[in-house]
């Protein structure tokens, strides 16, 4: 068959495509099984530490595990069948949360016990993190990625709404019933992997969406000429195992437009979490309830939602570093606010406010990246953008914990607000970020900087 009927035959809308819609939902129930995970553990160490800084400790132990795990789950990731990797990845989130909700239940978890287990999910979390996105190129054409990511923005804002309250009331309910909850997404999200029929083996993509991956300088699909691609030379598995992760870093850093854009989500993270995570502590070290903590958590998933019904139509429309730009000024904004309020409703609004350009943001540098990257990259890449983003991510928890008890409210949450400002002052006076175009020009604009650079 030839590729214009291929192309032809591929549904137009997203939901048409029955491939998509059991991709979606594995990745949303495994999404939403992280966000509870996520919810009730940094509560859960608050009651049982008492110390937001040991509680920032865990939480930070967590996030070194999930970036430690991150490059060999990349390559992992461009050797296996996706679809059989993220059948193992929910087994093993179903084992730990299954484990969490038996010890919660028999009263014996305590710190230690705690900082293991959490350490596990988040090593789990980042094996598995570039797995699901590298099978989606598999799953929709190259041009449906951008829809795809502004479609996946939805859905998490959906599930940050849901998850925080979600997770309070069960918490009200019971300590264990968090994780009971996040054991029984990871089943859901078990079945729904076996249910792609479609061929997820690294390299075996739609047709149109090769096209576009050799348009961008990836002829036939293969990684063999990109830079830093790792030589086959008997070193021993573990050297071309590490050979082989460290090529995602290479290949990343050979792109000047992508250096920018891990660079920034850098710093963004490292901003916007520490303030999420400072407001949690904050919250809970005053006496609220988990239930009213998770509706304040809500207020991020309103803001998400709400930004999300724009995603979609700006990065079609505008181009994608005014996009960046234009939501890190709206967050920066919005973050120098949030210090000097207290009350709940009000703590909510400026939440959803300042992550209101977020699905923009990412449906903008993550629908580039996944333009860009050759799809038997996708794992390598995909972890290595992973490591270097969230190489700052453990610092969060750590930062909101020792933060609030040293600056307190205040004092915290203007040190993050500093943070994304330094991050929309790089975006201002990035060139490589300030050019990248709507996503209709994509493809071309990839093209254009790999000739360049070859």
């Amino acid at each position: 068959m030839s590729t214009t009927r291929q192309a032809d035959a591929t549904p137009t809308r997203l939901l048409a495509n029955p491939h998509y819609r059991w991709w979606l939902a594995t990745d949303t129930f495994t999404a939403f099984g992280s966000a509870l995970h996520g919810f009730a553990v940094p509560l859960l160490a608050l009651y049982i530490t008492g110390s937001p800084a040991q509680a920032g400790i865990i939480a930070g132990i967590g996030q070194v595990g999930r970036i430690a795990a991150t490059l060999p789950g990349g390559v992992v990731a461009d050797r296996h069948n996706r679809r059989t990797l993220m059948v193992v990845g929910g087994l093993t989130g179903l084992a730990i949360a299954s484990v969490l909700t038996g010890l919660q239940m028999a009263g014996h978890l305590d710190f230690w016990l705690l900082t293991v287990l959490n350490l596990l999910m988040a090593m789990r979390n980042g094996f598995f993190s570039s797995t699901s996105n590298a099978a989606l190129k598999s799953v929709v054409p190259a041009r449906q990625i951008g829809p795809a990511m502004a479609a996946n923005e939805a859905r998490d804002s959906v599930i940050a709404l849901s998850g925080g309250p979600v997770g309070g009331v069960l918490m009200g309910f019971g300590r264990a019933l968090p994780f009971a909850a996040t054991a029984a997404a990871h089943l859901i999200a078990v079945v729904s992997a076996l249910m792609i029929r479609t061929d997820l083996r690294p390299g075996s993509v739609p047709a149109d969406a090769r096209d576009a991956g050799q348009a961008a300088g990836d002829p036939g699909g293969s990684t063999a000429g990109a830079p830093g691609a790792p030589a086959v030379a008997g070193r021993g598995v573990f050297r071309k195992f590490a050979a082989e992760a460290a090529s995602g870093i290479t290949w990343l850093f050979h792109r000047r437009e992508l250096r920018g854009i891990v660079i920034l989500a850098t710093v963004i993270n490292l901003g916007l979490n520490s303030a999420i995570t400072a407001v949690v502590f904050g919250l809970q070290q005053r006496g609220e309830t988990p239930a009213v903590i998770g509706m304040v958590s809500a207020g991020i998933g309103v803001g998400m939602l709400l930004g999300s019904f724009v995603a979609a139509p700006l990065v079609k429309r505008a181009g994608a570093g005014r996009v960046v730009i234009a939501g890190l000024l709206l967050m920066t904004a919005a973050l120098a606010v949030l210090p000097f309020v207290h009350e709940v409703p009000a703590v909510l609004v400026v939440q959803a406010v300042a992550i209101f350009g977020g699905p923009s943001i990412n449906a903008a540098l993550l629908g580039y990246f996944m333009v860009a990257v050759p799809s038997d990259m996708l794992g390598r890449a995909g972890s290595a953008l992973d490591l270097l983003t969230l190489g700052a991510t453990p610092l969060s928890p750590l930062i909101a914990g020792f933060g609030y008890a040293w600056l307190g409210w205040t004092g915290i949450l203007l040190a993050c607000a500093a943070t994304c400002a330094a991050a929309a002052f790089l975006a201002l006076f990035n060139k490589g970020l300030r050019s990248l175009p709507a996503s209709n020009h994509w493809a071309e604009h990839a093209a254009a900087i790999s000739a360049a650079a070859g």
